[in-house]
């Protein structure tokens, strides 16, 4: 159950606050070894352009970046990536050879939002967008939207993917990477009370069942096509990883990519199948039911 001792009704989406907290945090990182690896491993360290190089450089960008090419993803067409902070990944992404990127991000503060991003001479190829309402009424459509560690701070999911798909071409794409799980009173409890930062600053965070993020997700006019499970790439697409694993962790990357490539639906089988297994049979498996990425299409109504 949600005991008494955790904060909620007052948890807030709060740039200025998610601002004056990660400053806090930098300046701890200082003299404090564990909160400087813990803002290295989230890209937040006071060395923006070093973290941004990191980032570019980093196993995960790599493995973001074969699994949009796996997908046939046309680096010349529009995309936008969605709710993405500081904007490390569409930077690192139109360094890549994305020629159209946009970054949809509210807050524009310096460490947190799109400030600093703004100050790069090497980023004015990127469409910053920090008006919601603008971003929506603009005439820019995208044929790949991607969000990272964002779902989960919506507060009506299927209210903005439903907003995102008006965003969208037919046949458009959209990666979600890095969402946050729980499934049951006590994980949500859990969760919610040991993450490093939420209770500590009041910071807005809620996590989800995977299947609550498909489902709220589908029901806006999108089809799951494409689910990476746990074990691929070593975990990299969910927790800071830079080594690729050995070669049963290669091995079953392999065979994911493989799934995904020819036959992606039996990914996406294989994770409701899960789901069922879990919720109604006493199963206890995450392989596909606490996926690293989940891959949507614009479907149609």
């Amino acid at each position: 159950m949600i005991n008494a001792d955790l904060k909620i009704h007052d948890l807030a989406e709060d740039p200025d606050r998610l601002e004056a907290a990660m400053a806090a945090e930098q300046t701890r990182a200082r003299t404090d070894p564990a909160t400087r690896q813990l803002m290295e491993s989230i890209f937040l360290e006071a060395d923006r352009d070093a973290s941004f190089t990191r980032f570019k450089a980093s196993f995960e960008f790599r493995t973001i970046l074969a699994l949009l090419d796996l997908f046939k993803i046309d680096r010349a067409k529009p995309v936008c990536e969605i709710g993405g902070g500081p904007g490390f990944l569409s930077w690192a992404m139109a360094q890549s050879g994305f020629a159209n990127a946009h970054l949809l991000e509210p807050n524009a503060r310096h460490i947190t939002g799109t400030g600093y991003l703004r100050t790069r001479a090497d980023a004015s190829s990127i469409r910053i967008h920090n008006d919601l309402a603008a971003w929506h009424t603009d005439a820019a459509r995208f044929d790949l939207i991607v969000t990272k560690n964002c779902i989960h701070h919506f507060k009506n999911i299927a209210q903005a993917a439903a907003t995102i798909r008006q965003k969208m071409t037919p046949g458009a794409k959209w990666f979600a990477f890095r969402e946050w799980f729980a499934e049951t009173p006590a994980e949500l409890y859990d969760q919610l009370k040991h993450h490093p930062f939420s209770q500590k600053y009041g910071l807005y965070e809620w996590p989800y069942p995977a299947f609550h993020y498909v489902e709220a997700i589908e029901i806006a006019g999108f089809k799951l096509s494409g689910v990476v499970p746990m074990g691929y790439a070593n975990n990299t697409l969910c927790t800071y990883q830079e080594n690729p694993g050995g070669d049963d962790v290669r091995d079953l990357t392999r065979q994911i990519d493989q799934l995904l490539s020819t036959t992606p639906q039996a990914t996406v089988d294989a994770f409701w199948q899960e789901v069922l297994k879990n919720r109604f049979q006493n199963g206890n498996t995450r392989f596909f039911s606490r996926p690293q990425a989940l891959v949507f299409s614009v479907s149609g109504l």
